[in-house]
């Protein structure tokens, strides 16, 4: 009895564990953030928590609903539906590997899925379930339910910047992160953060924890401690990082809500800190939340109000530690949703947040004073093919609104449009809608239109966002206007090689100082992509990607241009072992032609850097499983420019021409 007692649980701790988590798939995982993510921006951020959460809370084949599926980012309804007609046919799935025998299913999308979904094992589970009746041991429930996944990193700049040499910064070079996740069956899950930014002196610089409790009797999920609202079109309520503008022309023009989720990222400043609750009852879903947290802010001395919030979550000087958690937000809202079947679902939302101190007007527009109140409409239905979704927003003052539609007469062809209008005066203090201003629903108005086209002769994307602000921005001192255009194609030209063309353009309105008047003329962006991808063989993988950029603004005839090319491998050498290695060269006039470099890191982090001058990339990456359930990950990073004196400013600044930067990692899945 003994041995099948250990078998068992070696059979379901197989079972249990995160292999898709760190094996070979999650390089795919990340091609696919990139072109999900496609922002010109440097980032660090949480988008791959999105994709994690979803990782570690994979979906089950056979009770999944409609709505379970799309959640995932890279499915659409189309294909969704065809997953939930063939269980509702033949029956439930035996294992993920049963949708290769869906015709109509795009394969390489099946890939992509995969490591989203499971299949649990009826069987495997009554046996355990009886055994652990027969033995009465309170323990072995206790074991045999319980997931533990502990994540330590740290890293450092192997060069020493201004900060540290002047005695600015306050703390060492190293940067460090440590998290735990303890999730006991599919019910409760506990969780702790901690980070220390370089420079900063205190190791629990930031910390963040939670304890959540899923699909308990009516309690569909409750959070105490940090959470992220994810609600409807994101206009007043949205924590998480959304997927923008990207190389696929459907799936960022609608978000796909979570509701409530835990928090287990570490940007400083995306969250609330409190309690939640989500219920089900009937056919409605009613959720309650309540934070009260503090923030960073920089407020006037004489007249107490908050000039600004920083928002880069470092406290590394004096100066730094002096705005940290010198404000507190206080908040509380609900939300009704009632879901009339798997197609048709409306929703009511409201918030008040309340400052401690009031906000400081810089203009007759800008968010001013403590006390918020926010509500919102959404909905979201389906008839037929045709897929109706929006919300529409107001702060009492001012009504915003983002809506769309989706039609999909296959699941090779997809369209979409959709219309954003928002009021230069609506308050956007946690809102994070689609738009052309990073997710800020103030002052914009816009048209997008997507076309998705899967034939035999390759995948096509095709989207033109026209869009103007009514009101001035950074750039203009006036109302400006804008547009957008990208096409993107891959095709498999042999089952070894896959080509990847790209096409983008943008045009704004900016405003230029031209004999010291300042008068408004147009901006041109274009960016031209050839990319190759040759797999070897499953253990051996290589790409090639060449970028030229021009920037263009016409009355002041500035033209600049630049270009980036790199090498890509990605080897398998031995079983446990994965190394991925990029050579890149980029040469550009300025930061103005920058070219965006997206790059594999270690396994949370998200990099997007700006390359621009004339120099070399090159990292080197290794992820190695040394047991079963322990894996270890390292990377080296190293910008060369040859031409320059020193690298970044103020206290960032190197003194020299290179930027060298190392990390490790360790994963332990229990």
């Amino acid at each position: 009895m003994i041995l099948r007692i250990i078998f068992l649980i070696i059979l379901l701790s197989s079972y249990h564990l995160y292999p898709q988590v760190q094996d070979t798939t999650i390089t795919d995982i990340e091609n696919e953030l990139e072109d999900l993510t496609d922002f010109d921006e440097e980032s660090e951020s949480d988008y791959y928590d999105i994709i994690e959460h979803l990782l570690l809370n994979q979906i089950d084949l056979n009770s999944a609903s409609l709505e379970d599926l799309i959640s995932i980012p890279f499915l659409d309804l189309n294909s969704a539906t065809l997953i939930i007609n063939h269980r509702e046919k033949f029956g439930k799935f035996l294992n993920v590997n049963e949708l290769f025998s869906i015709k109509e299913l795009n394969q390489d999308l099946i890939l992509k899925i995969i490591p989203f979904l499971k299949v649990e094992s009826k069987i495997t589970q009554e046996i355990i379930d009886n055994e652990i009746i027969n033995q009465k041991s309170i323990f072995y429930d206790y074991l045999h339910r319980t997931k533990v996944q502990i994540r330590s990193r740290v890293g450092s700049d192997l060069q020493t910047r201004e900060g540290f040499i002047k005695g600015n910064y306050l703390g060492s070079k190293l940067k460090s992160y440590n998290r735990i996740l303890i999730k006991y069956s599919s019910n409760f899950q506990l969780g702790l953060t901690t980070e220390k930014d370089a420079g900063e002196k205190d190791f629990l610089d930031f910390y963040s924890f939670h304890f959540s409790v899923n699909n308990y009797d009516l309690i569909k999920q409750l959070v105490l401690g940090d959470y992220n609202l994810e609600i409807a079109q994101g206009l007043i309520l949205w924590n998480s990082y959304s997927f923008s503008k990207g190389n696929d022309a459907i799936i960022p023009a609608k978000k796909k809500q979570k509701l409530l989720r835990p928090y287990t990222s570490a940007t400083e400043y995306n969250f609330f800190r409190g309690s939640a609750v989500l219920m089900n009852i009937y056919d409605f879903n009613f959720l309650l939340f309540y934070s009260s947290k503090k923030i960073d802010a920089n407020i006037d001395d004489s007249t107490q109000e908050i000039k600004s919030f920083p928002l880069t979550g470092i406290h590394a000087t004096r100066s730094d530690l002096l705005k940290k958690n010198s404000a507190t937000e206080t908040l509380f809202g609900s939300r009704l949703e009632y879901q009339i079947n798997t197609s048709n679902k409306f929703g009511l939302t409201f918030y008040n947040s309340n400052f401690s101190n009031p906000i400081e007007r810089n203009s007759i527009y800008d968010i001013a004073g403590k006390k918020f109140y926010l509500y919102s409409f959404d909905f979201d239905n389906r008839f037929g093919f045709t897929n109706i979704f929006g919300e529409i927003a107001t702060d009492n003052n001012y009504t915003a609104y983002y809506l769309g539609f989706i039609v999909s007469p296959t699941n090779k062809f997809q369209f979409t449009s959709t219309l954003r209008k928002y009021p230069v005066g609506f308050t956007n203090i946690h809102s994070n809608g689609f738009g052309e201003q990073s997710g800020k629903t103030q002052n914009e108005f816009g048209i997008y239109s997507g076309i998705k086209f899967n034939s035999q002769f390759g995948l096509l994307n095709i989207y033109y966002d026209k869009f103007k602000f009514p009101y001035k921005t950074f750039e203009n001192t006036i109302p400006s206007s804008g547009d957008e255009f990208l096409i993107s194609f891959r095709r498999k030209l042999t089952k070894e090689i896959e080509l990847h063309i790209r096409f983008k353009t943008e045009n704004k309105e900016v405003t230029e100082a031209i004999n010291n008047l300042k008068v408004q003329t147009e901006r041109i962006r274009n960016s031209h992509r050839l990319e190759i991808d040759y797999f070897v063989n499953k253990n051996f993988k290589l790409r090639t990607r060449f970028e030229y950029n021009t920037f263009k603004i016409e009355k002041i005839n500035l033209y600049e241009k630049g270009f980036l090319i790199y090498e890509d491998i990605k080897i398998s050498p031995i079983k446990d072992l994965i190394i991925y290695a990029r050579l890149i060269f980029f040469d550009t006039n300025s930061f103005n032609s920058a070219i965006y470099e997206y790059e594999n890191d270690l396994t949370g982090l998200f990099t997007n850097l700006a390359m621009y001058g004339e120099g070399i990339r090159y990292y080197l990456m290794l992820r190695y499983k040394i047991m079963k359930n322990i894996f270890f990950s390292f990377k080296y990073a190293e910008t060369y420019k040859p031409n320059e004196k020193f690298l970044s400013s103020g206290n960032n600044r190197i003194n020299g021409n290179v930027d060298n930067r190392i990390n490790f990692q360790v994963d332990v899945n229990l």
